[in-house]
């Protein structure tokens, strides 16, 4: 019976020790095409969320996406923004972006269902005549700080990118 004691002060030990927690994540969202509108942040931290995200963020938007671990909406400002996640478990994330730039808090589509404002996701991942999965975004965090960017895209030509005619 001399092991329950140290039994009993690691089983304390483990309850009532600080959980691991990584630092922070760092997101630089570049190439923002223009300041109007908002620009959407959404982290997910699984492959169903994410996909859930995905469905939604035509019809409700990411800030009003149950599924997501932490939505974010900024005012645009063309160039580079960022944000910063913390206090986030060690694990895997997924990150969607997309540029709302009539501010209706959706991500708008043409009628094939392809995206017509700026987007993009964590690992800059693609997909293929689709979003990218889960794993192909997802960005594992430890213990240490975690940086990243995002280049955002704009399907077709964009009105910033058409040159001026006079």
């Amino acid at each position: 019976m001399r092991s329950f004691p140290i039994l009993a002060a690691a089983l304390v030990l483990a309850l009532f020790s600080p959980r691991a927690e990584a630092d922070e994540l760092r997101v630089a969202v570049h190439g923002i095409a223009s300041s109007s509108g908002t620009l959407m942040v959404g982290l997910y931290d699984s492959n169903e969320h994410f996909r859930s995200a995905l469905t939604n963020a035509t019809k409700v938007g990411l800030l009003n996406d149950r599924s997501r671990l932490v939505g974010i909406a900024m005012r645009a400002v063309a160039g580079v923004q960022s944000v910063v996640f913390t206090n986030l478990d060690p694990g895997r994330y997924a990150i969607i972006v997309f540029h709302g730039e009539n501010d209706n808090g959706k991500l708008d589509e043409n009628s094939w269902g392809v995206p017509i404002e700026g987007y993009g996701f964590s690992n800059n991942a693609e997909g293929f005549l689709a979003a990218p999965s889960f794993d192909k975004a997802a960005v594992t965090l430890d213990t240490a700080n975690t940086a990243i960017s995002i280049t955002l895209k704009y399907p077709g030509s964009h009105k910033s990118e058409k040159p001026d005619i006079d």
